[in-house]
């Protein structure tokens, strides 16, 4: 795990060793928290993936309501225009649907057959396969500390599948 932070912290360190923004702080805060949650879904393996899901939609439908409640009333401009759109609603309910319940669904069943640590770095490759289809994609450009960032987070989740 600590080869795949070290690769984060060097991903993430835009302006020179040690200076991060308020931004990358936030982006590392997450990454943090989604350690943490790949942790706990570890010990959770004696329920049903898709009671879980259904679990953790339902809390966070409760949570989200909230939020909107309060900022609905400190607010007299709709927090989202598109709320008269059916393609809005569509497109939304597909992004909840399928990248989010069923990639969800599909982690947890991965998560009861793997350690925690080794799920965790196998995640941790998100921004190394985000850059390299911005390369293929997109033709964007990698830079020496984008490939050395990568690099280590491939490591790190080549040595946790070891055995």
């Amino acid at each position: 795990c600590a080869i795949a932070l070290g690769g984060l912290f060097i991903l993430s360190d835009n302006n020179g060793f040690g200076h991060f923004g308020v931004g990358d702080l936030l982006c590392l805060t997450g990454a943090l928290s989604w350690s943490m949650y790949i942790f706990r879904l570890s010990s959770c393996q004696a329920y049903d993936e898709v009671q879980l899901q259904a679990i953790k939609t339902v809390l966070l439908a409760v949570l989200y309501t909230i939020w909107l409640i309060a900022a609905s009333i400190q607010s007299d401009v709709p927090l989202w225009l598109g709320y008269t759109n059916l393609t809005a609603w569509a497109v939304l309910f597909y992004s909840a649907l399928g990248p989010g319940t069923v990639a969800d669904v599909i982690q947890q069943k991965g998560q009861s057959v793997i350690s925690a640590s080794e799920g965790n770095v196998i995640l941790s490759t998100e921004p190394v396969f985000t850059a390299l289809l911005g390369l293929l994609f997109l033709g964007e450009a990698l830079s020496w500390q984008e490939m050395i960032g990568g690099g280590l987070i491939i490591t790190a989740a080549v040595v946790a599948t070891q055995e």
